[in-house]
């Protein structure tokens, strides 16, 4: 599928990009090619069945206390209001008690303080970072392909349309038509409206280039960008 040139990116798109994106652009080259190694292999696999960067054996998986490769978490939806349960302003208790229902338990026992622009605390997962803004949940990000603080595990998830990390811009486009666009922000984001609220994420290469894969997932508010927890 050919697409189109993208929109530049609005300075409110580039604002709300979420958490280490300068930090992983700058990794990009890096982490690029030993990345869309494993993805390729990852990504079959599973459509025959949605600080630190992943480097636990597998993308999708991450090593079990006797060595095996054990799934990081259950499968779960993500989309432009929250996930699965847990909805953007509900309270911060109920939100982080419906995140445990899809996550399990968080690396933190409680929310972090953070000032990071639009939000003021933040709850790690192994795949996941919750963000809240006073005792709000508000926003999300996911793991991604290119790394990023806190984030070891690629999480089983999709999106209500099924896009998943790891496929093609190609299918986020078939999944999504006209409401996605992409931008050369951060080094290649793309950008999905959905009737429960706005996607985005990064990129693993510039739209122009070929085949760039969805590198991560992430809505609502998330902070400033090139800060993080």
């Amino acid at each position: 599928m050919t697409l189109t040139a993208p929109a530049p990116t609005t300075d409110t798109e580039s604002r709300n990009l979420f958490p280490e994106a300068r930090r992983r652009t700058r990794r990009r080259r890096i982490v690029l090619a030993a990345s869309i190694t494993v993805v390729g292999i990852a990504v079959g696999v599973s459509l025959s069945q949605g600080g630190t960067p992943p480097n636990e054996p597998g993308l999708f998986s991450r090593p079990g206390d006797d060595g095996s490769s054990v799934p990081a978490t259950g499968h779960f939806v993500v989309r432009g209001n929250g996930i699965a349960h847990a909805r953007f302003g509900q309270p911060e208790s109920v939100a982080i008690t419906n995140l445990e229902g899809v996550l399990g338990l968080p690396l933190d026992r409680a929310p972090v303080p953070s000032r990071d622009c639009t939000v003021d605390a933040y709850l790690q997962w192994s795949t996941m970072t919750a963000y809240f803004d006073h005792k709000r949940f508000v926003g999300y990000g996911t793991g991604s392909l290119l790394g990023g603080i806190g984030h070891r595990d690629i999480p089983d998830a999709t999106t209500a349309a099924g896009l998943r990390i790891g496929e093609a811009l190609s299918q986020a486009k078939i999944d999504y038509g006209s409401s996605l666009t992409t931008s050369y922000a951060q080094g290649g984001a793309w950008f999905a409206a959905t009737p429960n609220g706005r996607l985005a994420g990064l990129l693993t290469q510039e739209v122009d280039q070929p085949g760039p894969l969805i590198a991560d997932i992430t809505a609502g508010s998330v902070g400033c960008p090139a800060a993080s927890p």
